[in-house]
């Protein structure tokens, strides 16, 4: 058996490095199952300063970025799913996979 391939390293560190529950995640329930997930709040607000001045009238936005494995989460969610994260409603407003993690931006939109 050969040395393990880059690909293989990277799964390692999914759960190893950056889903490290003692350094970064944390378990929340998504659609009634434990997953482990990093909330990263930093990450949102730079991505919502790129995008300042749009503004929706009468609504307010509750929203988070979580990073998930794809692995443990499963096919990537499509656009305006509704996901259950910790027993509050939320939609996909965006998913991006990168190295076998999923980062998916959740929004809750209450009149």
């Amino acid at each position: 058996m050969g040395a393990p391939s880059f690909k293989d390293l990277v799964a390692a560190d999914i759960f190893d490095v950056f889903l490290n529950k003692q350094e970064h995640a944390d378990t929340h329930t998504i659609d009634g199952k434990p997953m482990t997930v990093v909330v990263d709040e930093n990450e949102l607000l730079e991505r919502d300063k790129s995008k300042m001045g749009i503004q929706v009238d009468g609504t307010y936005k509750s929203r988070r970025l979580i990073y998930v494995a794809k692995d443990e989460y499963g096919p990537r969610p499509a656009y305006g799913k509704q996901i259950d994260f910790d027993g509050r409603l939320f939609r996909v407003a965006d998913c991006t996979e990168e190295a076998g993690m999923l980062a998916i931006t959740l929004e809750a939109v209450r009149s």
